[in-house]
């Protein structure tokens, strides 16, 4: 699993303790809602990123549809943001899909890199795109933040670059990210964050380089599949 998905295991558990609220119908004038298990069957499967790859850590918000949320992105402390945006949820979604793809054991012998993906489906087109634009601020006022590893060391994460581009003609924010730990030697983890929306859907695909240089397959390419898989659920 990647560094920056066992850290963010420093918060997950907190959020799910939080997220017991009653969930919420949706709305016959909204968009289609679907749960957080049918966006689980519309992720992409591990062969779509690499070869012998397998999901290593999934989560989702189960059969019913969210209500509420704990998190508001505009007040949130940037030593909460950073480890759970786009790992957790709780970010006032109706439901919520994450994976981690990385090599099976004993199956692959170079790992150049280990992805996320992530959707968040909002109750309308106008949440998802205010979720979007907030994350632009966040990621704009939360530059680098630090933290306790919990053992001994401590974690910073930072943004090294940040851009509005479009997906297909979605609106899209791309961050390159970096992740270190004190008490582990060489240079810091690099991840490149593509944020996408499409109508009440945010997109995240997340790659975290090992022994490459750029992100492969595109990850323009994966999240125009994995939108294609979220719009046929509807």
């Amino acid at each position: 699993m990647s560094l920056r998905a066992k850290v963010s295991a420093i918060v997950l558990t907190a959020a799910a303790c939080m997220l017991l609220a009653p969930a919420a119908m949706a709305s016959s004038h909204g968009p289609i809602q679907v749960t957080g298990k049918q966006l689980k069957s519309a992720l992409l499967p591990p062969s779509d990123f690499v070869s012998g790859y397998a999901v290593v850590y999934a989560a989702n918000s189960g059969g019913r549809l969210e209500h509420g949320g704990i998190f508001k992105l505009p007040s949130m402390s940037c030593r909460v943001f950073w480890p759970s945006v786009g790992v957790t949820q709780g970010f006032g979604e109706t439901a919520f899909a994450t994976d981690v793809v990385g090599p099976k054991s004993g199956t692959v012998t170079t790992v150049a890199e280990i992805f996320s993906q992530t959707v968040y489906q909002f109750a309308s087109t106008h949440t998802a795109t205010t979720f979007l634009s907030q994350l632009n601020a966040k990621y704009r006022s939360c530059r680098s933040t630090s933290v306790s590893d919990t053992k001994g060391g401590t974690l910073r994460w930072a943004v090294h670059s940040q851009s509005k581009l479009r997906v297909g003609g979605h609106q899209a924010l791309q961050v390159v990210e970096y992740l270190s730990d004190s008490k582990v030697p060489g240079p810091p983890a690099v991840s490149y964050l593509l944020w996408t929306v499409n109508g009440a859907d945010i997109y995240l695909i997340s790659t975290q380089l090992l022994s490459t240089t750029s992100p492969q397959p595109t990850q323009s390419s994966l999240t125009l599949k994995l939108i294609a898989r979220v719009t046929a659920l509807r």
